[in-house]
Parts: structure tokens; sequence; C-alpha cells
């Protein structure tokens, strides 16, 4: 896999740099790290293992549009960010032939030191109270680039209907159940009202991370960044408060909402909505994986499994949100 690395870092001023491939899913990653001063980056190769990871974030447009939005981060100080990483060019994104792959793109982030993470820190609220002030700077900051049209992906209404499209192809394929998909479609059915609700709302709207997991935190001295924008886009500012709180344990959520809650007019009335939101992510998600017989098998018994529980307690108007 190192051979995919070094025909792309032929185009960035590396002399023998130490190549550490990281893995390979809706991109290949790998840990470049310089021998002369021992600073250590990200590349990205934007070639996803499936097809169903492939989308509008891995087109030239779309991977400007992220080291754009990454690159206000660092400038304006927002958070601590992943820099990119010009090539000899001076481009942040990297189009070169691959061996493998024919065209491709390519691009170079700065490495962010730390550990990933794990909810065992011994001063776990506290990472997670700053990780909810974090989301709240992120959406704060994004507020001041609404006028700008960054080529990215748009989780909406528009998005859920697409992914009934697909759910309901691997009903037909055999990947879902009917009977679920039936239920999937009515608690998505009831998430769309809600959005119509957010979108009648001011600053509900902008741009979102959108792909939080406990590898895409990094804490050093207690403090947690955010890492891995590959999927940021347009969406709700509750799908990232509902993606964040569905990879925590339940007893954390609240200060992650405490924290977000601090920094801006949040309410906890809101909790529904942002019960709505996480559907909407978890669901999506399978559209990643559902076409590809290899890695669709648990998508049938995960379904199962949240349509006999939580989606049927949410119909019937039961609060969810710990018990993702």
């Amino acid at each position: 896999m190192n051979h995919e690395a070094e025909q792309v870092l032929k185009h960035y001023s590396f002399v023998e740099p130490s190549i550490e491939f990281i893995r390979h899913n809706e991109n290949i990653t790998y840990k470049i790290t310089t021998k002369s001063d021992n600073r250590s980056y990200l590349l990205r190769i934007h070639s996803p293992i499936s097809d169903g990871f492939s989308g509008l974030q891995h087109t030239r447009d779309g991977l400007q549009s992220e080291m754009f939005f990454l690159q206000e981060i660092d400038r304006k100080s927002i958070l601590k960010a992943q820099k990119p990483i010009v090539n000899q060019a001076g481009e942040l994104v990297t189009a070169y032939i691959s061996d493998q792959y024919g065209p491709t793109y390519a691009t170079l982030l700065e490495w962010i030191d730390g550990s990933t993470l794990t909810q065992n820190e011994e001063n776990i609220a506290s990472i997670i109270f700053k990780l909810g002030e974090s989301v709240a700077s992120l959406h704060e900051f994004s507020q001041t680039l609404t006028s700008l049209k960054l080529h990215r992906p748009v989780y909406n209404a528009s998005r859920i209907d697409e992914a009934l499209k697909e759910l309901w192809q691997g009903v037909n394929d055999g990947a879902l159940n009917y009977d679920d998909y039936v239920v999937i479609e009515h608690v998505l059915s009831i998430v769309k009202e809600q959005i119509a609700e957010l979108d009648a709302r001011e600053n509900a709207w902008g741009y979102v991370h959108a792909d939080y997991q406990l590898g895409n935190i990094i804490v050093s001295e207690d403090t947690p960044s955010l890492i891995d924008f590959g999927l940021f886009g347009y969406g709700y500012y509750l799908f990232d408060l509902g993606s964040a709180s569905s990879m925590l344990k339940p007893e954390l959520r609240k200060t992650l909402l405490e924290g977000y809650a601090s920094k801006t007019s949040f309410s906890f009335d809101d909790i529904r909505l942002i019960e709505g939101q996480i559907f909407m992510d978890i669901f999506i998600s399978y559209v990643f994986f559902i076409k590809d017989p290899e890695k669709n098998g648990w998508i049938k018994d995960h379904a199962a499994q949240m349509c006999s529980t939580l989606c049927r307690d949410f119909l019937h108007g039961e609060e969810v949100y710990y018990s993702f």
C-alpha cells in the first residue's frame, strides 16, 4: 500500500519521509513523518473502498471546499484543526495518475498529536463539556460563511428521500427486510416534519462536521480536537449534536449538551428533534454499505433491532435520546 503514498509524495517537498499506512475506508490514509524535523502529516488519497462512500466530497470542487473550510478555521483560530499543506505547485488538492486507481486526488494535512477519545479518560466530563463548546464554536463560525457556495454534501429532506430510494433497492436485493423498511420510512417521515420546523427557525442551518465518532476526536492535555472533515457539508446544527451524542455513553450526553448550551441559545426542549437527526444519520449511514454484498451483512440485523425498539418507542412519542 505504501507505493500509492510514494506516488503522491513526489508532488511534495519531502526527502525520504517515513510512511505508515493507517486504513482504507472512505479514503486511503497514511501518517507521513519527516526525518529532518520529525514533523508528521496526514496523507489522504481520495479513493473510497466502496462505491457507497463516493460522493461530491471526493471531487476536486468538493475537496477544494473542504480545504478552504479548514484553512479558514485555522486562520481565524476557531478550533485546533488540521491545517492543509500545499504541494510543490502551490495547490491544496493534488491530482495524479495512480497505477492502481487511475486519475486520483490527494490532500495533505498537518497531524494533530494526542490520543483518540475513549470515554475512559480521568477528566472525561470536562473533556466532553469542552467538546460541546467546540461544536458550538464550529457552528457559530459556520454562520460567517453562509454566503459562500461551497461544493459539499447536503444533509436535508432531499437526502432522506435519496436514502429511502437506496434502502428500497436494498429490500429488493435482500439486504433489508421489507417490514423494517416500512418502519424506517415512517420514522423518516416524522423527521421530515421536524425538518420543516427547523427550516422555519433562524440560525438552525449551516456547515456541519457530520461525522462524529470516537476516532475523530483527538484528546491532548484534556482538550478535544475535531479531525476528519471528510463528510462535512450543509446540514442542521442539531444533526451534529445528534451525531456527537450517539457516539457517547448515555451518561455523558447531557454534559455534551450543557457544553454546547454554554455558548449558544440551545434549548433542552429540542431533544426530540435531536433524536430525529440521529435516526436520519443512522439510516443515511446504511446507504454507504447497502450496495456492497461484502460489507452490508450487518444492516439487516441492525435495522431489525432498531425498528423493534428505538423506532417503536420514538413513534409512540417516547424519549429515546439516552437509549441509542
